[in-house]
């Protein structure tokens, strides 16, 4: 076969030709990534940080965030952490879970955020086998926060509290969690019908457990409150102290204090204190 050459003019022609088929090549990929779904398409380590996510999430590599870090923006969103880590920068929600449904945040550690994450008038959230840790708020379970399973996690070295049940939710399952140096473990604030079950809370520097006035019908069953400033309290405020909660079977043990405050109009049953300075204290 003989040689293709170019005549007068050739060069002009060969960069016409070079440019031509360069173009069809950059069209024809931006087609391809736009017809890719998005899980496909490679984004650096920071991307997601305030994203609003409309589908299930798999991590593949750590983020770090200032402000927000995810935004669960649709029912039926699964979070798997995958073993990567959230950071912020102090401020913002680490996780921000507000008016959804059926929502799984798994198997991650988030750290360094305002709140690690914040719960607002949802339900059928699942919080479980994360490391929550040196947050001043780890899980805030705000107004709406009903029927919620916080489970299987640690939370660590909380500025404020490990855990905080505000007015108006009711109805959530807190169990098997560990909680380790924080400044408080659980408070219930305002919530009611709760359940706090086989917890391990140890060295809170105020108090593990802690109850407040308004919070009423919770059940706190077979924990280990051990080493604490106070183990469990009931806070004393100018309008009384909590009523109608239910103490059984928890082991209040080796704390500065057992149990504080005036519990009259709760139930206590089988409970056992072992090792404490105090037992009880006003």
């Amino acid at each position: 076969m003989g040689q293709i050459t170019f005549g007068e003019g050739g060069n002009a022609m060969r960069e016409k030709a070079v440019v031509g088929v360069h173009l069809v090549t950059r069209r024809w990929l931006a087609f391809v990534l736009a017809c890719l779904p998005t899980v496909f398409v490679p984004v650096a380590a920071d991307d997601l940080c305030g994203a609003t996510i409309l589908q299930d999430l798999k991590l593949d590599h750590d983020l770090t965030c200032i402000g927000d870090g995810l935004i669960v923006g649709a029912d039926g969103t699964k979070i798997d952490l995958n073993g990567f880590s959230i950071t912020g920068s102090g401020s913002g929600a680490g996780i921000a879970v507000t008016g959804r449904t059926d929502i799984s945040i798994a198997g991650g550690t988030i750290r360094n955020f305002a709140v690690a994450v914040r719960v607002n008038t949802s339900t059928d959230v699942v919080i479980k086998h994360n490391e929550i840790v040196e947050n001043p708020e780890g899980v805030d379970c705000q107004a709406g926060c009903v029927g919620n399973t916080i489970k299987d996690n640690v939370f660590r070295d909380s500025i404020t509290r490990g855990i905080m049940l505000r007015s108006n939710s009711r109805d959530n399952d807190i169990k098997n969690n560990t909680f380790i140096s924080n400044r408080v473990g659980i408070l219930v604030f305002g919530g009611v019908d709760n359940t706090l079950k086989n917890n391990l809370v140890s060295g809170s520097s105020l108090a593990g457990i802690r109850l407040n006035v308004i919070a009423t019908g919770n059940l706190i069953k077979d924990n280990t409150v051990s080493s604490n400033v106070v183990g469990i309290e009931f806070i004393v405020t100018p309008t009384g102290s909590a009523v109608g909660n239910a103490l059984e079977g928890n082991t209040i043990a080796t704390n500065t204090c057992g149990l504080k405050g005036p519990t009259a109009g709760n139930g206590l049953k089988n409970n056992s204190f072992e090792g404490n300075v105090a037992d009880t204290c006003s």
